[in-house]
């Protein structure tokens, strides 16, 4: 790119780096001491290829982010200020769309202390070479004081912004891929120690079983030919039909053995059933769910299935995915259907992760979907490994609900669903009597929240129980939520208590407690493309010696009797500085589990009884934003599910401070994102510009914009009517620079925008007057807002006094 124009030379000059990346590079020398002195582009390269490379290029473009001249520095179009790319370059390196290398020359220019000039023609180049969004046609705005005095993070979306959406398979699992493989890690050593070291003696058991297994006069397993009914073909019905008749004959080896436990336990098998408790139809063929019913024993001693069929999702305990080529073992397909199973799962059940295998002809893999993503064992032959196999069904079937993944902290006592809380220095029992709202995801925040009231409380005051699993880096709602209760910030929801989630005497994260450690091992970040499987791929993880003996390769086995290669020493550890074991995705970050407890339920938005209900609400939520605000904390999440109306519907007010900040706060918390329902996001925020108030009105307008289009009031059982609008609603899965372009579309088009007003349901037609004098002032003269302008709160809520006036009249 050529030397920046005088007019950028000018601003540059201005605006001087000087020692304001400082910060970065003290961490850069404590971080790699013998780096900066011989630092090359090559060297700079090297370093961004290590496993921790893409936290560096994050820790580079945050700082870079943070320079007061990177808002002023217009963007490689022109149109908006370079901030905003820089954001969106953050974003896409976060979502591995970007290979990190390109930010070598940056690093080396910074790294080196190059003259400004230099710097920032490197920050242009790497933003060309990477792609950028959609062009706008409006003029930068002139971003708040306060928004450029912290470090913006970026959004990332997940499964669980969806609004008003159908759920239609192929938009969906799209989406989830996208949301899981960031965080995708698999070939991890100790998965399986990790996963089912807490069964008690299940080593010794398994061992027991296999070795019956290999009766001679009756073998279920031969060493070197495998399982002995085991269909070559693998066609998955034919394997289902083995699995089912193989369970059915370990679990009398298993009795035989002297552990009954597995009577609690049945296979699941439906390729051809739709199970029920979500609004998408799936089909899994295989998996572990709980007993219920009766069995008994036949004469050959095997069971007959007695129990009741399974039929809903909150049944299932393990989910599991068959495919009969084995090529497909590590390769996207299995895993992405494991994975929607995995999601339907997490929706219908109160679940910290879900287990589940894959087994693509012979070749079975164990994973575990929790709220960071998904690990993976490395695979293995089920004929070759036979121990390993049975090893992992047994174990399957011998975890107790908590090991499966069941949250513990989630109790029932007299046919009452509970939490317990620690509040000054005394345990609370809160009664959960209602499921407000659950997120429909696997990676993510996961929110949760109940209706409650406090055990004893003989007025059974209610109070709203909140689950989420935050990036450990973020401000705790909690204390952001006290901070606005004690300086009186009104309509905000009131603060009762908050805490971390404990789980065995820890607190409930991901990566010690669900992951017991396997987030700081080293495995592969990415599927392989091959079209057969690599014979280079490591071995399966040590189960101490029982299990490192049986995993074996058949020539060798055939040598042996099982006693001895039962003794024979573990497979050596990869190193994490191995080629094959470097780990060069996006590094996964901790969630932390917390639980925020506050006054004040009410109803959300869009469960309004009447037009004055959703005005009323609006006007209380707007309020609330402005007094948040004016106490110095920002809210930078208004969507649907946030604007809440009070009990008698004569007032509304905010919650969710999950994304809120400190305005005087000078650095973002470090947390890698922030999630958020786009669809209701300012057109500024989507293409990455510093988050000001002046968008979170902005959302404002899109959420009764939103209303209007979709919703057409209650029927007679109270439920919301809703109807689609394809148009609209393919906003969920819009990327954000087109769907900010597909915003401004609109609202720059007065016509066009009217037109879409009068489209509003039969519900809310009259107030398409009040939303198109909404667009004038959010919109001013049709274009985008270029300045802070905090009479738009007032501004607002006369438009909506107004309207609430007329239809009162």
């Amino acid at each position: 790119m050529a030397l920046p124009s005088e007019s950028m030379i000018e601003l540059i000059e201005a605006d001087p780096i000087k020692d304001k990346l400082n910060p970065f590079l003290a961490t850069f020398t404590s971080t790699y001491p013998n780096a900066r002195a011989a630092a090359s582009v090559a060297t700079c390269e090297s370093l961004l290829l290590r496993r921790d490379g893409r936290d560096l290029a994050f820790k580079l473009i945050g700082a870079l982010l943070l320079l007061p001249v990177a808002s002023a520095l217009p963007s490689t179009g022109g149109d908006i200020p370079l901030s905003g790319e820089i954001a969106l370059l953050y974003s896409r390196i976060s979502s591995s769309r970007t290979d990190v290398k390109l930010v070598a020359g940056l690093l080396h220019a910074v790294v080196t202390q190059e003259d400004d000039q230099k710097i920032w023609k490197k920050v242009y180049e790497v933003i060309a070479r990477t792609g950028r969004k959609p062009q706008s046609t409006t003029p930068p705005p002139s971003h708040p004081s306060f928004a450029t005095s912290f470090q913006q993070t970026p959004w990332s979306f997940n499964t669980g912004s969806f609004a008003d959406t159908s759920e239609h398979r192929n938009q969906v699992d799209g989406a989830l891929k996208e949301e899981l493989l960031p965080g995708l890690r698999l070939d991890i050593p100790d998965f399986v120690p990790a996963v089912f070291g807490q069964v008690p003696h299940l080593d010794k058991l398994a061992g027991e079983v296999f070795d019956k297994c290999q009766d001679r006069e009756r073998p279920l397993y031969q060493q070197g030919a495998g399982w002995t009914k085991w269909p070559p073909s693998a066609k998955e019905e034919l394997v289902l039909e083995w699995l089912q008749d193989l369970m059915k004959r370990l679990t009398v080896l298993v009795n035989v053995c002297g552990s009954h436990s597995t009577a609690r336990r049945q296979i699941y098998q439906g390729p051809t059933v739709y199970l029920d408790g979500s609004p998408i139809k799936r089909k899994m063929d295989i998996g572990i769910a709980a007993r219920h019913g009766q069995s008994k024993s036949k004469e050959d001693g095997v069971e007959e299935n007695l129990s009741v069929p399974i039929s809903n999702w909150d049944e299932i305990l393990v989910t599991g995915e068959l495919k009969s080529n084995v090529v497909l073992d590590g390769q996207t397909p299995a895993w992405l259907d494991l994975a929607t199973y995995a999601r339907e799962v997490f929706r219908a059940q109160n679940r910290r992760f879900v287990l589940g295998f894959t087994l693509c002809g012979s070749m079975m893999r164990l994973w575990q979907f929790d709220r960071s993503g998904s690990l993976g064992s490395s695979s293995f032959d089920i004929n070759e490994d036979g121990f390993k196999f049975v090893h992992a069904i047994l174990g399957y079937f011998l975890m107790n609900d908590k090991q499966l993944g069941c949250d513990p902290t989630i109790r029932q006592s007299d046919g009452k669903c509970y939490v317990e809380v620690s509040r000054a220095g005394q345990t609370e029992r809160l009664i959960l009597t209602k499921l407000i709202k659950k997120q429909a995801l696997i990676a993510g925040r996961a929110t949760t929240c109940w209706r409650a009231y406090r055990d004893g409380d003989e007025l059974k005051t209610s109070l709203i129980v909140k689950d989420s699993w935050q990036y450990e880096e973020r401000p705790e709602e909690g204390a952001l939520i006290k901070e606005a209760t004690d300086k009186g910030v009104r309509n905000i929801a009131r603060y009762y208590h908050h805490e971390t989630v404990q789980v065995d005497g820890k607190n409930d994260d991901t990566s010690e407690n669900v992951r017991k450690g396997l987030m700081k091992k080293c495995g592969r970040t990415t599927f392989r493309e091959k079209s057969v499987i690599d014979s280079e791929a490591p071995a399966s993880e040590s189960l101490g010696q029982a299990l490192a003996g049986r995993t074996q390769s058949r020539s060798a086995s055939r040598k042996r009797s099982s006693n001895s290669t039962r003794m024979a020493p573990p497979p050596a550890k990869r190193s994490c500085s191995s080629p094959r074991s470097r780990n060069l995705g996006t590094p996964t970050h901790n969630r932390v589990r917390r639980r925020v407890v506050t006054r004040d339920p009410g109803r959300p938005i869009y469960e309004a009884s009447s037009r004055v209900a959703v005005i009323n609400g609006f006007l209380g939520a707007i309020f609330g934003h402005e007094s948040l605000l004016n106490a110095g904390i920002l809210h930078r999440d208004v969507s649907i599910g946030n604007i809440i109306l009070t009990e008698n519907e004569d007032n509304g007010f905010l919650i969710d401070l999950d994304l809120a900040i400190k305005t005087s706060e000078n650095q973002a918390s470090g947390a890698p994102s922030k999630t958020g329902t786009k669809i209701f996001m300012a057109i500024g925020a989507l293409y990455g510009e510093p988050h000001s108030f002046m968008h979170d009105l902005e959302s404002f307008f899109w959420v009764l914009f939103w209303i209007c289009i979709h919703h057409d009031g209650l029927d007679e059982k109270g439920k919301v009517k809703r109807r689609r609008v394809p148009e609209y609603e393919k906003w969920n899965y819009e990327d954000t620079g087109k769907l900010a372009d597909s915003k401004r579309g609109l609202v720059v088009e007065e016509e066009r925008f009217n037109k879409a007003t009068a489209g509003f349901t039969n519900t809310f037609q009259s107030l398409a007057p009040c939303v198109r004098t909404l667009r004038q002032y959010v919109f001013p003269n049709g274009k985008r807002w270029l300045g802070e302008n905090k009479e738009l709160y007032s501004q607002m809520r006369a438009v909506l006094e107004k309207a609430r006036k007329d239809l009162e009249s």
